[in-house]
């Protein structure tokens, strides 16, 4: 079984090495490594090619995270692809564990925790939940996989199916896209022992920063919209995805139906009409405001 690590990189050149050595001092020997650029303005390019052929590098103007998804998956050959933020790394003995999980299970994905410890290792015993919530998300479900990019495992067989995605500025298109698609078309595991660590920083594109509140809505309305339209099964789910991205943006009255007919063109064929999404809205809207109100 043939591993590929797929880092994706912007602008993180001061942990781009950390991350690049985590892969190749693991003890699980012949992984690929491709190191996606998204088109960065600081040292990246010259510490990817301080590799020389250790690496693959895949360079590319800016287009976002979810186009280095598409450029890493293209310039792989692995039966199992491992997700890689730049700004992260892998703790040892990882890739031998997800090699054995996929080795002796029959999943189409596996994700893993993360920790916030630098000086983490992973333990002899570590603990996995079976996953299986298709039917779930069929009937309008979500699944709950708190894990970020760099813990995403997949299957080529069914990454294969997910990939190339939509494309999208910055993140708002990501890991969530991945994710709900994997669980949506197999079963898969959750590692609920971490196997990788996850840096906080100043400079964190999304998670532990000011504006992941506000980039939230945009993260589900573009996810749910994107999901229903690629995989017929997973309308229902999609579109409560839509309308709670609406309804936790706070807009006003005029901005709001502003983007419930957005939504409504470009779902269209798809039995999204301006009433319904708004129907759906004002109860996610009231539902939030009842949370509130409890402390919930």
């Amino acid at each position: 079984m043939k591993l590929s690590v797929l880092i994706n990189n912007y602008n993180y050149a001061r942990y781009l090495r950390a991350c690049i050595d985590s892969v190749l001092s693991q003890n699980h020997l012949g992984a690929e490594i491709i190191v996606v650029d998204d088109g960065s303005t600081d040292e990246s390019r010259s510490v990817i090619a301080s590799y020389g052929d250790a690496v693959t590098p895949v360079l590319k103007p800016n287009g976002g995270q979810a186009s280095s998804f598409n450029a890493g998956f293209a310039a792989s050959t692995g039966d199992v692809l491992m997700m890689l933020d730049a700004d992260d790394f892998f703790l040892p003995g990882k890739l031998a564990r997800i090699a054995d999980i996929y080795a002796q299970r029959q999943v189409g994905w596996c994700f893993d925790r993360v920790t916030n410890d630098d000086g983490g290792a992973v333990p002899d015993d570590i603990a996995i939940t079976p996953i299986d919530k298709r039917e779930t998300m069929r009937a309008g479900g979500f699944p709950t996989l708190p894990v970020p990019t760099s813990g995403l495992t997949f299957h080529r067989s069914i990454l294969s199916q997910i990939l190339p995605m939509p494309l999208a500025d910055d993140v708002v298109l990501s890991d969530n896209y991945l994710k709900f698609a994997a669980a949506y078309l197999a079963p898969g595991v959750l590692v609920e022992t971490p196997l990788t660590f996850q840096r906080l920083h100043e400079n964190n594109r999304y998670t532990n920063t000011d504006r992941a509140k506000s980039l939230k809505p945009q993260i589900m309305m573009a996810t749910g919209l994107h999901l229903a339209r690629r995989f017929d099964g997973l309308g229902r789910m999609g579109k409560s995805l839509v309308t709670g991205g609406i309804a936790d943006a706070h807009l006003g009255i005029t901005d709001t139906l502003a983007e419930i007919d957005r939504v409504a063109r470009e779902a269209r064929g798809m039995g999204w009409t301006r009433q319904n999404l708004t129907t759906q809205v004002i109860r996610k809207r009231i539902t939030g405001a009842a949370r509130s109100l409890l402390g919930r």
